[in-house]
């Protein structure tokens, strides 16, 4: 899964003035489009640490996992979509999913990567290791149950290095989870394992220049 990386260089070692004598260089170089990337989007600024309820969508507050990468300036998505379904029905498929990955009887079809549940918070939270093996993400999930018996999915992934781009990574993170058998794209679609249910309203939010792109999940 390709991922465009920031590099921060600082370099506070000696430089030579006009005098020749030596005089502290604290010159911070940014290398890469970090900055025009991060003006760019709409939710580039969420600093990192325990998990935050600064980020909304339409404004619903939203849990997210937190992210080491520094000043947090990493990649991310947030979706919130309501299923046709109990909640309980919902935590039950994306446990059997996670779960389904040691019998092989699930995988994930974004490059197959590999989830494992966590304790970030909500009602249900993962990590997931990229297929390459290379980088890390972490996803919390809260669900809700609605006055029409229904669920409302809150979920949220963020990226754990700095970066600009994700190839949709954060969106497929979430969505292979709890997508249904409706969800296609190029003639491949989700295949739940216990529970095969729908959901209506999806609104997505992206934290720096994340992309939402169905096809791009279904790949295997």
């Amino acid at each position: 899964e390709r991922r465009r990386k920031v590099v921060l260089v600082a370099d506070f070692g000696p430089s030579r003035g006009t005098s020749g004598r030596s005089t502290p260089n604290t010159h911070l170089h940014i290398v890469a489009v970090m900055l025009a990337l991060a003006t760019a989007s709409s939710a580039w600024w969420f600093p990192s640490g325990a998990s935050t309820r600064d980020a909304t969508v339409d404004g619903i507050d939203l849990a997210c996992p937190d992210t080491s990468a520094p000043f947090g300036l990493a990649c991310g998505m947030k979706v919130v979509a309501t299923a046709k379904a109990s909640c309980s029905d919902v935590l039950e498929e994306m446990h059997a999913r996670v779960d389904g990955q040691a019998d092989g009887s699930w995988h994930d079809p974004h490059n197959r990567g590999t989830y494992a549940v966590q304790k970030y918070g909500g009602s249900f939270s993962t990590s997931r290791l990229t297929g390459d093996g290379k980088f890390t993400d972490k996803q919390l999930f809260t669900l809700t149950r609605t006055g029409s018996g229904s669920c409302q999915i809150q979920a949220c992934s963020r990226s754990q290095v700095p970066s600009g781009l994700d190839a949709g990574t954060n969106y497929c993170n979430l969505k292979m989870l709890f997508c249904g058998s409706h969800d296609c794209a190029g003639g491949r679609c989700c295949k739940p394992l216990k529970h095969d249910f729908t959901t209506a309203g999806e609104q997505t939010e992206k934290f720096m220049q994340s992309s939402v792109d169905l096809g791009v999940c279904l790949k295997v």
